[in-house]
């Protein structure tokens, strides 16, 4: 079996790199483990990048994208059209290298990567990397620099699958009129469970947050929320640890300036391995505005951190208040201020969260099942595809009788 994974970012050094990437190399090694060829298909544009590499073993192949190398204004519009030219043409020209082709999220790309399926009668599987304001269909939806986002959108409604990371995922695709026997929930994966985590707290009391520096992830309010813990709670040292990189970066750190935590608080920039951060931390954060599901969330609990998360889609499909974490209302600084405090304040209600953060995942999110729930689909979206062939006449909608397969690797009708 060959998988073609489409990602139009992927481990650019001018860009943040995001949890969906992160996600998508650690799939592409696991499914290589057991047997399946995996080739990532993605856009160069970084100057000077090699348009073929190989990273963690897996090959990377970069189709050129014109003008977005340069990021300049005005031809911004145009390298956008140019990438979707040059996906399509990579795709035609590749096809004999792949048997289905894998979309890693459920952008611009996603309609090119059906629209080739379609003319190459080969399977095409959308993923949504985030729902919500945030959400792929939603920036599809709204964005004005690029003509043509309707036809996407009807185009992305007729993958042959679509991935949903959460409910609200699968709400958004069905309004947007994918059948629903097309949708599949396949979680993000995660490994290296830790059942040994010391619970004591530490001084300084740190508390960690992974992700991009992007208003979607609301680390504004985290700084707000750190200024208050720091001003209630005197007798405790404290430090904020922020891992990663973004277009906030600057106004965050003048931020923190002002609020008077500059020194208390480390921005990190990107670092290669997070599991480093949450071994020096307490308390793990993730105050975002939208997720898919997230895999800074996911690491953390399975490195036995209690959480704090924000009560949304994907981070309360993981995380149930009082039981394996905690959750706020999102951009709510009091009620996030109140958490950490309670959290440093009682040392069995960590141990416990913790403890069962990593017991969820090790049971639901394990990187292993997420790579036998996507072979299974693979296989099922071929074998579909070839009876179609075959018969030359059997419908999509017939071809789309999947075995839908739940967390535990079951096949349910």
């Amino acid at each position: 079996m060959r998988v073609l994974l489409v990602l139009r970012y992927f481990y650019c050094p001018s860009q943040p790199i995001g949890g969906a990437e992160r996600q998508a190399l650690k799939l592409a090694g696991k499914l290589q483990e057991t047997g399946v060829s995996v080739t990532v298909a993605t856009g160069l544009w970084d100057w000077g990048q090699p348009r073929r590499e190989i990273i963690q073993g897996i090959p990377v192949r970069r189709h050129f994208a014109a003008w977005g190398m340069f990021d300049i204004k005005g031809l911004r519009k145009f390298s956008q059209y140019f990438y979707l030219l040059s996906l399509f043409l990579y795709l035609v020209w590749h096809r004999k290298e792949y048997d289905v082709i894998h979309c890693h999220s459920a952008m611009f790309e996603a309609s090119i990567a059906v629209l080739a399926g379609q003319w190459l009668k080969k399977p095409a599987l959308v993923r949504s990397m985030a729902s919500g304001p945030w959400g792929d269909l939603k920036k599809v939806r709204e964005d004005r620099s690029i003509l043509g986002t309707g036809w996407m959108l009807k185009t992305i409604r007729k993958a042959d699958a679509v991935v949903a990371l959460n409910q609200q995922v699968l709400a958004e695709m069905i309004e947007m009129g994918v059948a629903k026997e097309k949708i599949f929930h396949i979680p993000n994966g995660v490994e290296n469970f830790c059942h040994n985590r010391h619970d004591a707290l530490g001084d300084p009391v740190v508390i960690a947050f992974a992700g991009r520096l992007h208003p979607q992830k609301g680390v504004a309010t985290l700084l707000r929320a750190f200024k208050l813990v720091v001003q209630e709670e005197p007798h405790l040292h404290w430090r904020l640890k922020l891992a990663g990189t973004g277009p906030l970066e600057r106004s965050l750190k003048a931020l923190a300036d002002e609020l008077a935590i500059g020194q208390q608080v480390s921005f990190l920039g990107q670092i290669p391995d997070v599991n480093v951060i949450l071994d020096q931390s307490d308390i793990f954060v993730l105050p975002s505005l939208s997720e898919g599901m997230s895999n800074a969330l996911l690491e953390a609990m399975a490195h036995g951190l209690p959480c704090i998360v924000t009560d949304i889609a994907g981070n309360n499909d993981m995380i149930r208040h009082l039981e394996n974490g905690l959750l706020v209302q999102p951009g709510d600084e009091n009620a996030l201020a109140a958490a950490i405090a309670l959290l440093a304040a009682n040392q069995e209600l960590r141990k416990r969260l913790g403890q069962k953060a990593t017991r969820t995942v090790e049971e639901k999110y394990s990187l292993d099942s997420a790579a036998n729930q996507y072979m299974a689909l693979y296989a099922n979206l071929i074998q579909s595809r070839t009876n179609a062939t075959g018969s030359d006449r059997m419908s999509a909608s017939s071809g789309a009788v999947l075995h839908q397969t739940d967390q535990d690797g079951t096949k349910t009708r």
